[in-house]
């Protein structure tokens, strides 16, 4: 109260401010995924045939995974972080993997090259020599292949009993990874990797 009995306008400024900075607050909070959501709806939408590019939520930042190489050695998926990552996984008993495998390879050794790294990851189960002989059969000069027989990279069935970090929803199914480093999505089927779409969705790669 001032002198004359009436409120003291100082101090009801004060509460109001102190209102306000609460309800700033609280609206921050719930915006706040909404933000995240927003960034998920930048995503160019990517369809081929009858199949269309999934987003994942929430991202998951891409794990500590070594890939063994067709040719021997491990790679590290991490260490190709940098550029946006296709990481493919086929088998040979797969009719459609015919098809998308030597469209991958013409693409990274055309236009690719220097934009996106792909990762091609054989699922079969049976001996390397199988494997060699397939990517022989289909002239595969460039592509990377490597090799998943014992199931640790990615699984088809519910227990998930390895642990193996990619779902098998179908076969082909690629996923995408962006420059750094977060799993954005999965295009199952036999993609056009060749359109417009496909280089819009790389473009959204390379710079998230």
């Amino acid at each position: 109260m001032d002198a004359d009995g009436r409120p003291d306008r100082a101090k009801l400024a004060s509460r109001r401010d102190i209102v306000l900075q609460a309800l700033v607050g609280t609206a921050a909070a719930v915006v706040s995924p909404l933000a995240g959501a927003a960034a998920d709806d930048d995503v160019p939408n990517f369809e081929s045939g009858r199949y269309q590019f999934t987003i994942l939520r929430p991202r998951e930042a891409l794990a500590p995974l070594r890939l063994f190489r067709l040719e021997g050695g491990t790679t590290d998926l991490a260490s190709l972080r940098g550029k946006p990552i296709l990481l493919n996984f086929w088998a040979s008993w797969c009719a459609a993997c015919r098809m998308e495998l030597p469209a991958l390879d013409r693409l990274y050794r055309g236009r690719w090259r220097d934009t996106v790294h792909v990762a091609a990851v054989s699922e079969d189960k049976g001996p390397r020599d199988a494997v060699v002989r397939f990517v022989k059969l289909l002239d595969l000069k460039a592509l990377p292949i490597f090799l998943d027989p014992n199931g640790y990279v990615a699984h088809s069935n519910r227990d998930n009993a390895k642990n193996a970090p990619f779902s098998l929803y179908g076969m082909p199914i690629t996923y995408a990874i962006s420059s750094s480093g977060s799993v954005v999505g999965y295009m199952p089927g036999d993609a056009d990797w060749s359109s417009p779409a496909a280089d819009d969705l790389i473009g959204y790669l390379s710079k998230s």
